[in-house]
């Protein structure tokens, strides 16, 4: 019995992958191999099989849409099973895989730029890039990276690196708060923060302000990519996360409102299962580590 299947070509989907890996339909053709018309024209069609369009363009490249993100994620994952599925027949040929998952944001503004210095020819990741958290004493990953304060029991954890925040916001709403605006002045607009408002709260009680919770005109999304990119359009005032977002201030995308930053209590943990991993976990986690080793904060620039 046969089925037939309506299914976008395969190459539309590798350059859509591509395209939203790399913010760019330049970067996605290099890293294919083709042109930047032949990566235009393969997300087309697998825009017009959709009916939705999955990218923004702009000026310095692409941002993918809320639809993008989530059929990405789901090719995503889709990818992912299906090379995990030949796993006990195909012959890895002296290359250890490792199986790594990652939340989309930091996948995008840390992990996907080193990938290259972290894998070679005998060690490969299988990234499965996803907001669930993935059981590792089941065995569905061998690694993972969380973000919290690294109190999970069961398991062992430890941090990527340290993290220090301070506020910004967009140069034409940072031009209209003026230099070294009090705290009163940012409190007075539109906070915006990611799944959790850890880092606002550390920040605001250096000041001997309490922020509890959220209020009815502050934005949460759940990504920290996502806040960045709302503060860069002018949505209110956020955390910069050093050094995650640093780029973001070195280019002139956001602008540092206060000099003053404080440690995040919330950070990035590289977690494992209890125990002795295998080698090449081992070795997967040591070379993850030493990397991260390397990545420090920026303090923000003094005056504007």
């Amino acid at each position: 019995m046969t089925h037939s299947l309506s299914l976008p070509p395969l190459e539309s989907l590798t350059a859509v992958l591509a395209a939203g890996r790399t913010g760019s339909f330049s970067a996605a053709a290099q890293e294919l191999g083709v042109t930047h018309a032949a990566i235009s024209r393969r997300v087309q069609a697998a825009e017009s099989w959709l009916g939705v369009a999955l990218f923004e363009r702009h000026g310095r490249g692409v941002r993918t849409t809320p639809d993008g993100d989530r059929f990405i994620a789901r090719v995503g994952e889709a990818f992912n099973m299906i090379a995990r599925s030949g796993d006990q027949w195909r012959h890895r040929r002296g290359t250890e895989i490792v199986r790594l998952s990652i939340l989309p944001a930091f996948a995008k503004l840390w992990l996907f730029r080193m990938l290259g210095k972290l894998q070679d020819a005998h060690l490969r990741f299988d990234l499965l890039v996803e907001h669930r958290l993935a059981d590792l004493e089941k065995g569905e990953v061998d690694i993972a990276v969380r973000c919290g304060n690294g109190q999970w029991t069961g398991v062992n954890c430890t941090p990527l690196f340290q993290e220090m925040v301070y506020p910004v916001a967009s140069p034409s709403l940072a031009a209209r708060l003026g230099p070294n605006p009090s705290v009163a002045t940012i409190m007075a607009e539109t906070l915006v923060h990611d799944s959790t408002v850890t880092s606002w709260r550390a920040w605001l009680a250096a000041h001997d302000v309490q922020y509890s919770k959220p209020r009815p005109q502050d934005i949460r999304f759940e990504d920290y990519d996502t806040v960045l990119a709302a503060l860069e359009v002018g949505l209110g005032i956020g955390m910069l996360r050093s050094p995650l977002g640093d780029a973001w201030v070195a280019d002139g995308r956001l602008v540092p409102l206060s000099p003053l930053w404080v440690p995040n209590p919330y950070l990035y943990h590289l977690v494992t299962r209890t125990g002795t991993p295998r080698p090449a976990v081992a070795e997967a986690r040591d070379r993850l580590l030493a990397l991260a080793a390397e990545f420090r904060p920026t303090p923000p620039p003094s005056g504007r």
